[in-house]
């Protein structure tokens, strides 16, 4: 079973510790960010549209440019956490962080 600690929930911006990856689609589409949260340690995995989705009848067809600045990552753990009110739409711990995209398709960041 993976790391993690059954912290209490709480909605809070938190720094990264751990390196994060940064993965571009082939299409160019998506961006999916992994790694460890800040908070309770489970890993997570966020995905992030990117571009325009759907038909483009009567256009050429062609891949979005390269998503540049950052994208916030919310932790998406599954686990119950103490404290999490019914309604938070979460499904995690509460944090969330700010992550660096690197340049070209992605990659490890610090």
């Amino acid at each position: 079973m993976p790391a993690h600690e059954h912290t209490s929930f709480r909605e809070a911006e938190v720094p990264p510790t751990d390196p994060f990856t940064v993965e571009r689609s082939e299409d160019g589409r998506w961006y999916t960010v992994t790694g460890p949260c800040p908070t309770c340690r489970a890993t997570s995995v966020f995905r992030v549209a990117y571009g325009v989705l759907g038909p483009t009848k009567g256009r050429t067809r062609r891949k979005p440019p390269p998503l540049t600045g950052e994208v916030v990552v919310f932790c998406q753990c599954g686990y119950p956490h103490p404290d999490k009110p019914a309604e938070s739409p979460d499904a995690g711990c509460g944090a969330f962080w700010v992550v660096p995209v690197p340049p070209g398709t992605g990659g490890p960041t610090p």
